[in-house]
């Protein structure tokens, strides 16, 4: 027999039974209940009431148990289905899950949870409340989403009980290391309550509340602290001062300026939480809590010093369970970074491994407290054990990627996407710093480069691997895993960006599960590859090298300050090169800041190389001297890999950031020698474009092309950006080249080269070539503020006046970067846009670089050559031309373009010659 002191405290918490409704006329020829529900509810209260009396708890139990049974044997459905919801949210309440499990699955197979009981809403989300505690995380996800179905079924969407078990499921989807969809549903949540109930009702304040404490979790402090202001005042006008829920908005905001470094508002908010502890004289230990967090705080800003009474308190802090979860991870970290400070290593693991089990028992493994005491045990290894320190990163690098992954691809928004990135940027920022420090590490962190910028976590590996697995004349079979790869790319490109909520454009997760589906139907009839087969890795870029190639691959590690939107939100960067070459393990060079490297100034200065091809000035622009542009940029970038080069003629360079921006051919060394002098430079995407750089180079014969110039800008009364005479010449003298090539040449121009048009022959050609105006503006340049940089990178095209709608319109006039990601152009073996600034973006944390680059490699083009700021009209056709007549004679894509700048620059190409025009070409692998 047990004897159970709480069940008194437990069943002053149950939910009152509700009253049955009224027998419906179906139901009158039934036969009657052998029992009423009064009945029924005096033996439930007596079964209640014997369970508190000592030695009696199991007599109490059975007679609770029985009479649930004989309420489930009557037509009592309502009252059947709130007994034994009510009965199993007691013994949830009361801890005792084991008896709790039992009545809810008894209850769950009763008549009447198959009936139309609007209660049953109830049940399911008390039963999704013991699913969580048991830690059944699945079984929790069903529950909830059936109780939120149920609710939406009875009440509507916009009821509080949906709201509430919203509320509920976010808060637990988050616990199983979901936060960006836990914030995706609270952000929904709380736009209903403050549509329906308003911004004063309690109910929203609390939604705040759930919310603020979400994107705490994420490490968004800046944003938390917006809600949690504004729940504190409007609480406060509510309860008045000393109320337990204005207790808990000074903890949440108090924790808020703490993560922001703000110690004096932390003080000052703790203290208010403390003071109403006081006045509330409630039991427990709210008052030694709030005294716990203002040390905690007057310690971590230096005002109390860390002597050995303070440090003994500290400690008793972190194995205390009645002190919240989160105050203990802090301090153990607190005291980890003392001891280590005064050389205690083993001290200092035993905190760090505290705050590790804590994260990991309260949070999940897979959440940001978890990864942060993980990081932190790595750096610790990193200095006595760096074998153990290696492998340790390898781990949390992998399952941070999986679980980055998870959030970007969930996030919809881009806040959201950046924030979680934004903690693996912390933990790459160490990763580097190790490696740079042990060769012997930077093979694997060589590996997490290749994959972050994409978020590669295996998926598209496999589509890779399958792609050099099936029948190369397997053309059905290619193009289906080429299509599941550019889905995901894209997918994973307007979660990340926020886009295509209400985009009926944008691709959807189920599109993406039925292109998984016909894939995997397709291989196994036809292949049936084994697991074994698929295990093989795909080859690394020192086995797919040739002697005389280098590969580099430029990366930027960033270390964030808590406020990440302030003016100032970094507390470091640092840009690496990873120089890979045949048959060698790849070298790790610290190049330093970035920042000092590229100057905002010369950003800026890049950026306003102007010209002619605009579309947004008309007329030649004063041009910005390029020598005063990129000096030194060779110093910064290249000259400390020189090394690593020797030997080699070919150079794969993989740009991140902002170096996407930087014309690599251009830069010259010490003596003046141009780096496209010495070699032959090819710009990859992404690290795994080198997988085809060795295949299908040369100009395919016998294809179609497309081309587009010589186009009428206006729009009836609208002129529409300047006209470009040297366009129609353009791509008159490449279709005459092309023709003599055996190409079938479809040419637009005037009024035909609308969206429509131009995808339809774009997505059956091999070769694409747009003469026409192109423009890329951001924020910093005139853009729009708060629109991503895909709808600002744009090609403008037939009609399309003055007007810039920025959204999907096939009839606009403007192909904008996010529409263009949305078509198939894997046949494209060469896309040019001879257009102004179409190789810009904005920097992005997610893919590198986010602009008209990012969506023409998503939409499947082999290769595009794009232009890096705007470009002389008549200087850009003679350009092309020649490169046009350098692929018709053989030369393969890279060999063909340098040979035109060479000439262009040797004055053999009339207009050509100034390097505004032809540095300003960059062609693109993917």
């Amino acid at each position: 027999m047990r004897v159970v002191a709480c069940v008194v405290a437990m069943l002053a918490i149950a939910l009152p039974l509700a009253t049955a409704q009224a027998q419906t006329a179906s139901q009158s020829g039934q036969q009657q209940p052998a029992e009423t529900e009064a009945s029924l509810t005096a033996r439930i209260d007596a079964a209640y009431k014997l369970m508190t009396e000592v030695g009696h708890f199991d007599e109490g139990y059975a007679q609770l148990r029985a009479a649930l049974l004989d309420a489930a044997r009557s037509d009592l459905y309502e009252f059947t289905v709130v007994s034994y919801s009510n009965a199993g949210a007691t013994f949830l309440n009361g801890q005792f899950l084991e008896e709790a499990e039992a009545i809810f699955a008894e209850g769950l197979k009763t008549r009447a949870m198959q009936q139309d009981v609007a209660k049953r809403g109830d049940f399911y989300l008390n039963y999704a409340m013991l699913k969580q505690a048991e830690k059944d995380y699945r079984g929790f996800i069903s529950m909830a989403a059936t109780a939120i179905s149920l609710y939406d079924q009875y009440y509507g969407k916009d009821s509080r009980e949906l709201m509430y078990a919203t509320d509920q499921l976010a808060t637990g989807v988050a616990a199983v290391g979901s936060i960006a969809s836990a914030i995706n549903l609270e952000q929904g949540n709380l736009e209903s309550a403050e549509r329906v109930l308003g911004k004063d009702d309690p109910f929203t304040w609390m939604l705040q509340n759930n919310l603020a404490d979400l994107l705490r979790q994420v490490g968004a402090p800046t944003r938390a602290l917006q809600y949690d202001l504004t729940v504190l005042e409007k609480r406060i006008g509510y309860y008045g001062a000393n109320h337990f829920n204005v207790l808990a908005s000074a903890n949440n905001t108090a924790q808020d300026y703490l993560d922001l470094g703000n110690y004096d508002e932390a003080l000052r908010c703790f203290q208010l939480q403390r003071d109403i502890a006081v006045a509330l004289k409630q039991e427990g230990n709210l008052v030694e809590q709030a005294d716990a967090w203002l040390l905690y705080t007057m310690v971590l800003s230096g005002t109390q010093q860390l002597d050995e009474q303070t440090i003994a308190y500290l400690q008793l802090l972190t194995t205390d369970r009645s002190y919240p979860e989160t105050l203990a991870i802090k301090v153990a970290n607190l005291l980890a970074a003392h001891f280590a400070a005064i050389g205690d290593s083993q001290s200092s693991a035993r905190q760090l491994d505290q705050a590790y089990r804590i994260a990991g028992s309260k949070f999940g493994l897979l959440h940001p407290l978890t990864f942060a005491a993980r990081q932190a045990i790595a750096n610790l290894k990193a200095k006595s054990d760096p074998a153990a320190a290696a492998a340790d990163f390898v781990a949390l690098d992998n399952e941070m990627l999986q679980w980055n992954w998870t959030q970007v691809n969930t996030a919809g928004n881009p806040v959201i996407a950046e924030a979680t990135r934004a903690l693996a940027d912390d933990m790459l920022h160490d990763y580097a710093r190790f490696a740079r420090n042990n060769a012997s590490a930077v093979p694997a962190f060589a590996d997490a480069v290749r994959r972050w910028p994409t978020l590669e976590n295996g998926k598209r590996d496999t589509l890779r691997k399958l792609l050099r697995m099936i029948d190369p004349d397997d053309t059905e079979t290619r193009h289906l895993i080429q299509t599941a790869m550019r889905l995901s790319f894209a997918y994973q490109e307007v979660t990340s960006s926020g886009e295509g909520v209400n985009d009926p454009g944008e691709v959807r997760m189920e599109q993406l599960q039925a292109m998984d589906d016909t894939l995997n139907t397709r291989l196994s009839a036809k292949y049936g590859f084994d697991e074994k087969a698929m295990e093989n890795p795909l080859p690394t870029a020192e086995t797919l090298l040739q002697p005389n190639e280098a590969l580099i691959d430029y990366f930027i590690t960033r270390k964030w300050r808590a406020d990440r939107e302030s003016a100032d939100p970094l507390e470091d960067e640092r840009l690496y090169a990873i120089v890979t070459r045949k048959d060698q393990q790849p070298r790790l060079y610290d190049l330093g800041d970035p920042r000092r490297i590229i100057p905002a100034a010369q950003e800026t200065r890049m950026a306003n190389l102007r010209s002619s091809r605009s579309a947004q000035e008309r007329g030649a622009v004063p041009l910005v001297d390029l020598d005063a542009t990129f000096t030194g940029l060779y110093a910064g970038l290249l000259a400390p890999l020189e090394p690593s080069l020797a030997g080699a003629d070919t150079l794969f360079v993989v740009p991140d950031g902002k170096l996407f921006s930087v014309p690599f051919p251009l830069l010259q060394d010490s003596k003046g020698v141009t780096l496209d002098d010495r070699f032959t430079v090819r710009m990859l995407t992404r690290p795994e474009s080198l997988l085809n750089a060795g295949v299908d180079q040369s100009f395919p014969k016998n294809g179609k092309a497309l081309l587009a110039g010589g186009l009428d800008y206006a729009r009836g009364a609208e002129k529409g950006a300047e006209p470009l005479p040297g366009t129609r010449m353009e791509v008159d003298a490449i279709a005459s080249i092309l023709r003599g090539d055996q190409y079938s040449v479809d040419m637009l121009t005037g009024t035909a080269a609308g969206e429509r048009a131009l995808r339809k022959d774009m997505e059956q050609a091999t070769v694409a070539h747009l003469a026409t105006h192109g423009a890329y503006r951001d924020e910093k340049e005139g853009g729009v503020r708060a629109v991503n940089a895909l709808w600002q990178s744009q090609v403008v095209l037939s009609q399309s006046g003055n007007r810039q709608s920025m959204k999907r319109d096939d009839d606009d006039g403007r192909l904008y970067g996010m529409e263009l990601m949305s078509w198939d152009l894997s046949g494209l073996d060469l896309l040019v846009l001879s257009a102004c600034e179409t190789a810009r973006g904005q920097e992005t944390f997610v893919g590198g670089l986010r602009g008209l680059p990012t969506a023409i490699n998503i939409a499947g083009a082999k290769r595009s050559l794009l232009a890096l700021w705007p470009v002389d009209d008549a200087g850009t056709a003679a350009f092309m031309v020649g490169f046009y007549d350098h692929l018709a004679a053989g030369q393969t894509y890279s060999q063909a373009l340098r040979q035109t700048r060479r000439e262009a620059r040797d004055g053999k190409i009339s207009g050509a010659q100034d390097p505004r025009v032809w540095a300003a070409f960059v062609l693109f692998e993917n």
